[in-house]
C-alpha cells in the first residue's frame, strides 16, 4: 500500500471527474451541473416538504448570493417557479414546472446509468468496502 497517497487528492480529482461528466451531461439540456443538482434536490424533497431557497443553500453548501442568482435564472429559463406560502408572504417556496421536471428526469437517468457503469466496475464486495469507506471517512470530518 502506498502510504504517501493522498486521500483528500485522489477523492478530489473522482468527484471532480464525477461532476465535470455529469455537468457535461446536464449542459446537453441548457443548464448548469449546480441546476441540475438543485431540481434533483427539488425533486425529490419537495415530495415531503416545502423547499425554500435557504434549504438549497444548506443542501448544497453554497453561498446565499449565489443561491439567489442561480434561482433567478432558473426561473427565467422556465424551470422552477416561487411561489408565496399562506402563512407568510415573505416566503417564496420552489417549486420545479414542467420543463424542469422533464430535464431533471433526464439527467437524472444519465445519473443511473453513469453510476452503475461505475458499480460494473467493481465486484460486489469490492462496491460494499468502497461504499462503508468513503462513508466512515466522511463521518470523521463532518463538522
Amino acid at each position: 500500500m502506498d502510504r504517501d497517497a493522498h486521500i483528500g487528492r485522489i477523492v478530489t480529482i473522482f468527484a471532480n471527474r464525477i461532476n465535470r461528466r455529469i455537468g457535461s451531461e446536464a449542459s446537453k439540456f441548457g443548464i448548469t451541473g449546480t441546476q441540475g443538482r438543485i431540481l434533483g434536490f427539488l425533486y425529490h424533497e419537495s415530495k415531503n416538504r416545502d423547499i425554500f431557497q435557504k434549504d438549497i443553500e444548506e443542501e448544497l453548501n453554497i453561498r446565499r448570493s449565489s443561491v439567489t442568482s442561480i434561482l433567478q435564472l432558473m426561473e427565467k429559463d422556465g424551470y422552477i417557479k416561487r411561489v408565496s406560502v399562506a402563512e407568510d408572504a415573505r416566503l417564496k417556496k420552489i417549486i420545479l414546472t414542467e420543463k424542469g421536471l422533464e430535464i431533471q428526469e433526464n439527467v437524472y437517468n444519465f445519473i443511473l446509468k453513469f453510476e452503475q457503469s461505475l458499480i460494473d466496475q467493481l465486484d460486489d464486495d469490492e462496491a460494499e468496502i468502497l461504499i462503508k469507506l468513503l462513508n466512515r471517512l466522511s463521518d470523521k470530518i463532518a463538522d
